[in-house]
């Protein structure tokens, strides 16, 4: 990849940095009196153009998907290269081929639970499968492939494998066409991430070895093969498992909770702060597509912290408990 052609696109990127909320503010807001208190200090950022159009402060969830889709489309027209954006967007379009799947196999329109975010044409996708169309498109062949496999199983369930299988195979192959360093690592590390909590998840829900070995994703560090080996050992003596493993330290504080409690929440916060920590390796790089990619990753990280503090605002939780669940901020 020829990082020169990243030199103007990194600059951009690096003006936009400095409008991410740091600690302090973060800090701010969950410290307000309550949600409307919390949008009023919102209103000092980026996210003013979008709150102040809300009719009720309720609505704080419309103004994020603003953003969310206003940022989503300033990066694919910035980045040289959309597969960077395709990284961490592809998590939302297999979540709208589950949609499309489900609305078909399933009673009841499901069409207000797409996530409209990038420039793939839906209602096209959804038309050329009405027509049983084949074409070269990624996303329409995957939910030609899902829906057949929902007509051999009849069982939703398989469908979701399917679909979750593709999704990681497709950030395979877009990190190595890619070929950076940081994506590689990234997805087979996130693939890790997502095989021990399929692992943990099976285990608790009684289900055999044989069902884990079917859900299993490929093309992480660990091979799908030596999970077996400890699947009905006790937690407290699997951690041979993944101890030379990077992410062996997050994984380990997200078991130890789940043994206590049966939750995964501080799992997948430790996951989100693996990751942080992994991105902000990209503040050390001049240009690149690494500064796209973590900027992007560092907006949704903070997208998804704002939620959290909104909700939690809305439910009247303590400032102190929302503090527990934030993950760290890029600046």
């Amino acid at each position: 990849m020829d990082r020169e052609k990243f030199v103007q696109s990194s600059a951009t990127v690096r003006v936009k940095e400095k409008q991410l909320l740091g600690k302090a503010s973060m800090e701010r807001i969950v410290d307000a009196s309550g949600l409307e208190d919390a949008l009023k200090l919102l209103n000092d950022s980026v996210y003013q153009e979008n709150i102040s159009k809300l009719k009720k402060p309720q609505d704080y969830e419309i103004a994020l998907r603003r953003e969310q889709l206003k940022t989503f489309k300033e990066v694919y027209e910035l980045s040289p290269e959309r597969k960077i954006v395709d990284l961490i967007a592809n998590n939302y379009y297999y979540h709208n081929i589950k949609v499309l799947v489900k609305d078909r196999v399933l009673s009841g329109d499901l069409s207000h639970l797409y996530i409209d975010i990038g420039d793939v044409d839906w209602a096209k996708i959804n038309k050329s499968v009405d027509e049983d169309k084949k074409e070269d498109n990624e996303f329409l062949e995957v939910s030609l492939e899902a829906i057949e496999e929902y007509k051999k199983s009849m069982n939703p369930q398989n469908v979701d494998i399917l679909i979750d299988k593709l999704y990681f195979k497709s950030l395979k192959k877009i990190a190595d066409e890619l070929d950076v360093k940081l994506f590689k690592k990234y997805v087979s590390d996130l693939i890790d991430f997502t095989n021990i909590s399929i692992f943990l998840r099976t285990r608790k829900q009684q289900r055999d070895v044989d069902f884990l070995n079917k859900v299993l994703i490929d093309g992480g560090n660990l091979n799908t093969g030596q999970y077996e080996k400890y699947f009905y050992m006790d937690l407290d003596q699997i951690t041979p498992l993944y101890k030379s493993l990077d992410i062996a330290k997050y994984v380990k504080g997200g078991i130890d909770t789940f043994k206590k409690t049966g939750s995964l929440s501080e799992y997948e916060e430790n996951k989100d702060n693996y990751f942080m920590a992994m991105v902000k390796e990209a503040k050390r790089i001049t240009y690149g597509p690494e500064v796209i990619f973590a900027y992007l990753f560092a907006k949704e990280m903070e997208m998804k912290n704002i939620e959290i503090i909104l909700i939690s605002k809305l439910n009247g939780v303590e400032s102190s408990f929302i503090r527990e669940r934030l993950r760290d901020s890029y600046v």
